[in-house]
């Protein structure tokens, strides 16, 4: 849950648009934290076989299929969760109150906000 090398905590970002990713990462890293980025859920699956993050801010619709799945085994896991989508999620969340929902477009600021207030609590 925190990276090896800098003990910051380790937030995972699953987002398949670069910009918003960049945006989303520069905001963590700012704030001290270890981030990494991927597209999809193979590349976030792979990520996770190496390390548990703390915190995971998920795209709800990615190129590779819905990130519903990968919540659920990310919040078993002791990760916190946020979706974020450009689509009413709400009905496409169901089973998932664990997960905060956050309607795109979201400022990355309001993101790691919530990933700073998680971290502490």
């Amino acid at each position: 849950m925190f990276n090896s090398q800098t003990n910051a905590p380790l937030i995972l970002v699953v987002e398949d648009s670069v910009l918003v990713a960049m945006a989303i990462e520069d905001a963590l890293q700012e704030r001290g934290f270890a981030v990494v980025v991927t597209s999809t859920l193979a590349g976030a699956k792979e990520l996770i076989g190496q390390q548990m993050p703390a915190a995971a801010l998920l795209d709800l619709q990615l190129p590779d299929g819905i990130s519903l799945d990968l919540a659920s085994h990310l919040h078993r896991n002791g990760c916190r969760v946020a979706i974020s989508s450009g689509f009413d999620s709400q009905g496409n969340c169901e089973g998932h109150d664990f997960a905060v929902q956050f309607r795109k477009p979201v400022s990355p600021d309001i993101l790691v906000d919530w990933v700073t207030a998680v971290i502490a609590d």
